[in-house]
């Protein structure tokens, strides 16, 4: 899974992956040009199958092409692999080749830090980049590379601030799907260093906060949080104050709004995934509180039909 999400990310994405990679292997060398102008090749190299991860053509002249392959574990016959996708890139396209293997999964293994392979008088070398390894901040540039962020190093920081970060980066992304696809990916690769609780935390983004219906009941909860706070602040009078009164009806009000909102869009997604639901289904549902909702929101996207609500439900 990780392996295929790492191929679709560079497939999407090759001027910004191609681009930080180049930076590594050659820091010296030229900007990188329009992502237009990258063009990825096919990965199979031969009538006996033999797929690189990923293949990129750069943009210069002649066209040398960049050869990348990702690796959550060591492996002892990384090096004879890189030489034999070398011979057959050469043999098909002729052209310059560099070659990069990307670790993720942070490890001690000598493995991950063998980047020639010597056998007689064959010499053969290739850049080995461990992510653990690399500064967040190129990563974090780019929205395109927030996934590979998660597993690099923050020297200046704990892990966990580098996770609040991209977090961070994440809320600015403007468009709905892009943000959903990439912070699945930040999900999926920060699995290979933390653990579920730290990523819960820190990279769970709501799939509820994308509704325009959610972000109108959220405002409706501001305005009723806003009058609500107004009478009890009156109410309480000048011991208690008018500051405390209006922060907790803000807080009520938008709680109340976030929880109608969750419920209501929960039961249309339910009504397709498992059909008709009964009115006790329903008024179970609209009677979770917000925590219970957004972990019904993330089973919902595994359920199959109507027994699988009954189960989670229990």
């Amino acid at each position: 899974m990780i392996d295929d999400f790492c191929k679709r990310l560079v497939a999407r994405h090759p001027a910004s992956v191609g681009g930080w990679v180049l930076g590594l292997i050659a820091p010296a060398a030229p900007p990188p040009a329009p992502s237009s102008a990258w063009q990825l090749l096919d990965r199979e190299l031969s009538s006996d199958p033999l797929h690189a991860d990923s293949v990129i053509l750069l943009p210069e002249d002649p066209a040398p092409i960049l050869h990348l392959e990702f690796q959550t574990r060591p492996d002892a016959a990384m090096a004879e692999r890189m030489l034999e996708y070398w011979i057959r890139l050469h043999r098909r396209f002729h052209r310059p080749i560099q070659q990069a293997v990307i670790h993720l999964k942070p490890t001690a293994s000598r493995l991950a830090r063998i980047d020639h392979l010597a056998v007689g008088r064959t010499r053969h070398h290739f850049t080995s980049l461990r992510l653990w390894e690399q500064d967040p901040e190129p990563l974090l540039a780019d929205p395109a590379l927030l996934p590979l962020a998660v597993l690099a190093r923050a020297s200046s920081q704990p892990p966990e601030q580098l996770l609040a970060r991209v977090r961070q980066r994440l809320q600015s992304i403007a468009d709905p799907d892009q943000r959903r696809t990439t912070t699945t990916g930040c999900q999926l690769l920060a699995g290979l260093a933390f653990s579920p609780d730290v990523i819960q935390r820190l990279l769970a983004m709501s799939i509820l906060e994308d509704s325009s219906v959610y972000q109108l009941i959220v405002r409706k909860g501001l305005a009723e949080g806003r009058q609500r706070g107004l009478e009890q602040g009156l109410e309480q009078g000048l011991e208690q104050g008018l500051e405390q009164g209006l922060e907790q009806g803000l807080e009520q009000g938008l709680a109340q709004g976030r929880q109608i909102e969750a419920a209501a869009l929960l039961l249309r997604l339910l009504q397709r995934r498992c059909g008709p639901l009964s009115e006790a289904q329903c008024d179970r549902i609209r009677g979770l509180d917000l925590e219970r909702l957004e972990q019904l929101g993330d089973a919902v996207l595994d359920f199959r039909g109507p027994a699988d609500l009954a189960a989670w439900l229990g």
